[in-house]
């Protein structure tokens, strides 16, 4: 029995709305990065570094990410509903504006120039129309040892902000799966699985592909097996793997996946949020598909999990109905 599943999404993820970063452009080549926002496989050690040095201008190896030590970092609203990029990335930014506004006052005394005349491109402070120029590491040893520097300007060329807010954004995308399913058994079988998101600009493909692959996995798997049985005296029956069905490699093929880029206006960086993207999609085309199906079988209607049991019942049920 074979079916095609379409499903379309769009959803406003907000999360815990405070985040801050602390970074700090220090005289020896490095950018320290200090934020509240942890990661727990999202790649944020890859992602977070390319913002901050696009933004700077530096190199991406400079770019030190700190994070998860509650000696350092003082707050933070964690890794969940799509937040990291969209209110991780804007704190990240506003604190490097800070560092710039700064450092243009400091090249400006330094090159004994107006601060209006000051540009700030790929790393380097240049007094417009000429050639002289400071770079952002030569700035912040100005910072820490020109003692002639006014007050507010000398000490650690840093920034740091803190953001308590919502910052709206409607990922959304197009999923679309293909099943087969035996009969005699209720087994299913995923043929062929491709979805469209887009998650706003995206800052490392890669790192979003990853998210997409193990977000329609995660939901497929709660659509397909997974399923939390208690007794009658409420007893959980599937308290642990031997008994609660994740999906494995084997359960799905390889996915196709793409992104469609609209940014969002809503935050300096166009992000949207990509970590629930593969998710949100996910249950409803599978269980499209499984439907469609069954419809040769006469089973109108199947709950979640779509377990090989489950399915073969439904359609023994349906030939005792005629």
């Amino acid at each position: 029995l074979r079916g095609i599943g379409l499903a379309n999404y769009i959803e406003t993820p907000a999360g815990i709305p405070l985040e801050r970063s602390h970074i700090t452009v220090k005289p020896e080549g490095e950018v320290e990065v200090i934020i509240g926002t942890l990661s727990q496989g999202q790649g944020h050690e890859t992602s977070f570094p390319q913002v901050v040095s696009e933004w700077l201008g530096v190199p991406y190896d400079s770019v030190k990410l700190v994070q998860g030590d509650s000696d350092i970092v003082p707050e933070g609203g964690g890794t969940h509903s799509d937040r990291s990029m969209r209110l991780g990335g804007f704190v990240m930014v506003k604190a490097s504006e800070q560092i710039i506004d700064k450092g243009r006052k400091i090249a400006g005394h330094a090159l004994e120039a107006a601060e209006s005349d000051i540009e700030f491109r790929a790393g380097r402070f240049t007094v417009a129309g000429t050639d002289r120029s400071l770079g952002l590491f030569e700035a912040a040893r100005h910072a820490t040892t020109n003692k002639s520097l006014p007050a507010e300007l000398q000490g650690a060329l840093d920034g740091d902000h803190k953001f308590v807010g919502r910052i709206p954004a409607y990922p959304n995308g197009a999923a679309a799966c293909e099943v087969e399913i035996d009969p005699d058994t209720g087994a299913i079988q995923i043929v062929s699985y491709c979805c469209v998101d887009d998650v706003g600009r995206v800052v490392n493909p890669m790192i979003v592909d990853g998210q997409v692959h193990g977000g329609i996995v995660q939901g497929v798997g709660q659509a397909m097996l997974e399923h939390v049985v208690y007794d009658a005296y409420g007893q959980v029956l599937s308290g642990s793997f031997m008994d609660y069905a994740l999906c494995h490699a084997d359960n799905v093929p390889s996915f196709k996946v793409e992104t469609n880029e609209v940014p969002t206006k809503g935050n300096p960086l166009g992000v949207k949020g990509g970590g629930e993207a593969g998710t949100t999609g996910a249950l409803a085309v599978f269980m499209n598909a499984v439907h469609d199906a069954l419809k040769p079988a006469g089973v109108t209607n199947l709950d979640m999990p779509a377990s090989p049991q489950r399915v073969w019942r439904a359609i023994q049920d349906a030939k005792a109905k005629g």
